[in-house]
């Protein structure tokens, strides 16, 4: 790949794939009820959080000289010589597969998995990350991703019990339980929805 396009895709690819990814989230869930939009914002805020916090203490335990620094090159990309691990962009870039996954749009999930590889590779091929540093970033994502899937139907249900029901309930957009009858029969429906992590799949 030219230098140019390396450098391209080093620093701007990762806000192609937020577009993206933001774009197919949004419109898959304006189409959704608004449990599975809570649904999504709980575990996507979950792994978002969880991914940061071992991203610090990745850092902090871990340190990987840039390898412009250890082998004495120029990089593509001017950079600080200071802890690779992990990369940011690649971070960046795992939870935005992340969030598409939460939101069940299996057919952007593929796009937006090759624009973040993309995103990794170019950071690498850039000199400015070794390989660690981005298939660490997306490990801690994925391990987030994983405790995010186990956790959120748990603080989902104490969301739905304890918020007031005007930021609750079984549409995104439009009032449809707007009777006494039609809120009664989405309770009984919500009672009987499954527990864990099949929540995510049962639509599928």
């Amino acid at each position: 790949m030219p230098s140019s396009l390396t450098i391209f895709v080093a620093n701007y690819l990762v806000f192609a794939e937020a577009v993206a990814a933001i774009g197919a989230v949004a419109f898959a869930l304006h189409t959704r009820s608004r449990d599975d939009a809570w649904r999504w914002l709980i575990a996507s805020g979950i792994t978002g959080t969880l991914a940061e916090i071992l991203t610090q203490l990745g850092g902090s335990l871990f340190n990987d000289p840039r390898p412009f620094a250890v082998g004495h090159f120029r990089p593509l990309i001017p950079h600080v010589a200071d802890n690779g691990f992990p990369s940011d962009h690649a971070l960046l870039a795992a939870f935005l597969v992340a969030c598409v996954i939460f939101a069940r749009v299996w057919r952007t999930v593929l796009p937006v998995a090759a624009l973040a590889i993309l995103v990794d590779w170019a950071r690498v091929g850039a000199g400015i990350h070794h390989p660690i540093d981005v298939i660490g970033s997306t490990m801690f994502v994925a391990l987030g991703a994983i405790i995010a899937a186990s956790l959120s139907p748990f603080v989902f249900d104490w969301h739905s019990r304890y918020l007031p029901s005007a930021v609750s309930g079984p549409t995104v957009l439009s009032p449809v339980a707007t009777s006494t009858a039609r809120c009664r029969l989405w309770q009984r429906r919500r009672q009987q929805q499954p527990r864990g992590v099949s929540l995510w799949f049962r639509r599928l």
